[in-house]
């Protein structure tokens, strides 16, 4: 969801809630700010982010909010379909790297053909037009829902009957209670004892799935592997080369020492080139916008003008782009044959630590990564490259000691937004409550106290995307999504999961955690199961937030905008992407894994909530089964890497749960259940270590390498095809010859 989208909606929700139970209070504003300031620092982190306690009335709250969102799931179904039928190019539209038209762009004539598409396409079709990172996004939503299906289907027909005969929940003050662990009286003498044994139960439940699907991937990953093409699967990326061998036939030599002159084809330092990258970066700019005055006057016939700086005058586009790019071509390759020359002085002149290696046969270029090439590990870090298209040349510049001054202050603003979360949440709700509207006072009133946090949250995607950019060497931009697919999650996990654990202050409480481990039961025995009616809620409101993606409703606007002065074919482009902070393959990974560490936590203590939790998988397995395959343009793929991170995610989950139900069961009873369950987290353990030792998933292993046909005159071809900066690319004498 958009940002400004997410505050307008939670606003006005906020608001009519607020106006609903307290219509008619007229409290002057000086003194509701003079409390609220007072009541907001002495909030828990729950209470900031609006956590609420299980209590009488959300039987009747949870069934509003079913029926809202549920109206609101389905309304937006309906007009995706109308959307789809009416502006294919947004919603259809997808084609292969071959240009072949997927089974969307050919089947777009019913209304209800997106679910058939959605449910049907295979693994490995789905693998061939959207890659493998995609694919197995949809593939965790169905590993989520087997999961959850498979553990609380069962207990729901068979132990939650059982804890309310055998308990004592009281029915006329919280119904949902009936449904729930927390039915069952103090001290029962056996229905512990039957909990315990369902923690064994569930963790190999969920041994088993996850391992049946590392299997499945297993294969997926070598088909992948085996299909990445030339000159990618035949070139290494070499980092942190020793100052004695930056250049490119140093490279080169000290590589074919290695192996051998016949294996290596080229080797090639990034150059910096800050002068000519900024050069060709202006003329592809001035390029973009004559391109687009010309579009507006052929469209309208009008001529386009535009702002050299925000305060100065409007000139026309046209000329102004024609007097500039006169003779910038001439510069360029006048600047590229001085800095061709300065290279044949001195052949190490302008290069940096970084640098790709490209082979002859992949199994020279899966050898070289596996090479302890110095004692210093911080020397000779030889990886797979990346996606030619999607590398990031200027971090690649950087040197080994700015890339870590850079990493630092990096990982220095990532962790300010885990500490200062509370102050920051704090300090923008007081500022904002000094805002005086007058005649719109009661509704700001309303808005003003959860402007904080919802900013916070609409924007810490984005912000974490942007921080990752600027002081991480990525060394390619879907690298930046896998980063904040782990540091997202990280800040999920404590703040929307752990949140009640909390308290008033993070960094308080992790202390007490290091002083006593043991107490880590006891915290989330004592909070986690008094909020699962809240979360009950969070995963519904998961369904609306998953419809209103597949609306695309910001790239049908640009369409729309676009559409005016540019062809189909080119609004469509420049539609596209979809936001990358907030629905790439990072943020849209840690939702789902975030609607499972709910389902499969409280699948014990509240089953109900575990099916809420499966039908939110449910529902992103049919959205971005068709979403990401059969509509978006196709993201850089990293092979997997997104979904072994999930796997981990789950295991976490697992970890999680034996945790809370071991402290549940020693807090609600004297008995030995707890000793029973206990055992269970060497069991996690185990499984953790075996899925790591038993799924080698990173290079394919040298007995497929053997068996593996590859077509000569292809890798013949490679000599001319290696890896180049684009400042670089028509002087590849310089880059591929010493």
């Amino acid at each position: 969801m958009q940002p400004w989208l997410a505050i307008v909606l939670c606003g006005f929700i906020v608001a009519a809630s607020n106006n609903t139970s307290d219509g008619d209070a007229n409290i002057t504003s000086e003194s509701n700010d003079a409390t609220t300031t007072a009541n907001l620092f002495n909030q828990t982190a729950a209470e900031l982010t609006g956590v609420t306690f299980n209590g009488p009335g959300d039987l009747q709250a949870l069934i509003s909010a079913l029926g809202l969102n549920s109206s609101i799931v389905l309304a937006c179904l309906v007009a995706f379909a109308i959307l789809r039928l009416r502006f294919p190019l947004v919603y259809s539209n997808r084609q292969d790297d071959d240009g072949v038209p997927s089974t969307s762009a050919t089947s777009c004539g019913k209304f209800i053909d997106w679910v058939k598409l959605s449910i049907y396409t295979t693994d490995e079709e789905a693998i061939r037009i959207a890659g493998l990172d995609s694919t197995l996004l949809r593939s965790f939503c169905t590993l989520g829902a087997s999961i959850l299906g498979a553990i609380a289907i069962p207990m729901c027909i068979i132990v939650v009957p059982l804890n309310a005969a055998f308990g004592e929940a009281n029915l006329q003050e919280d119904p949902l209670r009936m449904l729930e662990m927390a039915t069952i009286r103090q001290n029962h003498p056996w229905l512990y004892y039957l909990h315990a044994a369902v923690v064994w139960l569930v963790c190999f439940t969920v041994h088993f799935f996850i391992d049946q699907a590392l299997k499945k991937f297993l294969k997926f990953r070598m088909k992948w592997m085996e299909a990445v093409p030339i000159p990618q699967s035949t070139t290494v990326l070499v980092e942190a080369v020793p100052a004695d061998w930056r250049s490119d036939g140093k490279l080169k030599m000290f590589f074919q020492k290695v192996f051998s002159s016949d294996d290596v084809v080229a080797a090639h330092l990034v150059k910096h080139e800050h002068d000519l990258a900024k050069l060709l970066a202006k003329r592809d700019s001035l390029l973009q916008l004559q391109r687009k005055a010309q579009q507006v006057f052929e469209k309208t016939q009008k001529v386009d003008t535009f702002r050299q700086c925000p305060c100065g005058k409007r000139v026309e586009t046209l000329p102004y782009c024609e007097e500039q790019l006169q003779g910038m071509d001439e510069n360029i390759q006048q600047l590229r044959h001085s800095h061709a020359e300065e290279r044949l002085r001195d052949p190490m002149a302008r290069s940096s630590a970084s640098g790709f290696v490209t082979f002859s046969n992949r199994r020279f270029a899966d050898m070289a990564q596996s090479l302890r090439i110095s004692s210093d590990q911080n020397h000779w870090k030889v990886s797979a490259a990346p996606e030619a298209s999607d590398i990031r040349w200027g971090d690649l510049r950087r040197s080994s000691e700015f890339s870590t001054a850079l990493k630092t202050v990096g990982y220095l603003f990532v962790l300010g937004l885990y500490v200062g979360f509370m102050p920051i949440v704090i300090f923008i709700t007081n500022v904002v409550e000094l805002v005086d509207l007058g005649p719109m006072q009661p509704l700001w009133a309303g808005f003003a106290p959860t402007l904080g946090l919802t900013l916070f949250l609409a924007l810490l995607t984005t912000v974490l995307v942007l921080i990752f950019q600027t002081f991480f060497c990525l060394k390619a931009n879907a690298y930046a999504q896998h980063k904040l697919q782990w540091w997202y999650f990280t800040f999920q996990l404590i703040f929307v999961v752990l949140v009640t654990t909390i308290g008033r202050s993070l960094v308080s409480q992790f202390q007490a955690v290091l002083e006593s481990p043991t107490s880590v039961f006891d915290i989330l025995a004592n909070s986690l199961p008094k909020a699962t009616h809240f979360y009950m809620t969070y995963l519904i409101l998961q369904w609306t937030k998953k419809a209103l993606e597949i609306l695309r409703y910001m790239n049908l606007s640009k369409f729309l905008f676009f559409k005016t002065f540019c062809t189909s074919k080119e609004a469509k482009e420049k539609a596209e992407p979809e936001d990358q902070a907030s629905q790439g393959l990072g943020a849209r990974n840690v939702n789902l894994a975030v609607s499972f560490v709910l389902g499969l936590l409280f699948s014990s203590v509240a089953p109900l909530l575990s099916i809420f939790a499966m039908l939110d998988l449910i529902l992103g397995r049919l959205i971005y089964g068709y979403l990401v395959i059969h509509a978006e343009t196709r993201k850089p793929d990293l092979g997997g890497e997104f979904w072994v991170s999930q796997v981990h995610f789950a295991e976490l989950a697992l970890g999680l749960y034996c945790i809370l139900m071991i402290g549940v069961l020693s807090q609600m009873s004297e008995s030995y259940a707890w000793m029973i369950a206990a055992p269970s987290l060497l069991l996690v353990v185990w499984s953790a270590w075996h899925h790591r030792k038993t799924y080698q998933w990173r290079q394919l292993p040298f007995e497929e390498l053997v068996t593996l046909n590859e077509d000569p005159k292809e890798a013949a071809d490679v000599i001319g095809e290696c890896y180049i900066q684009p400042e670089l690319a028509d002087t590849t004498q310089v880059t591929c010859v010493v």
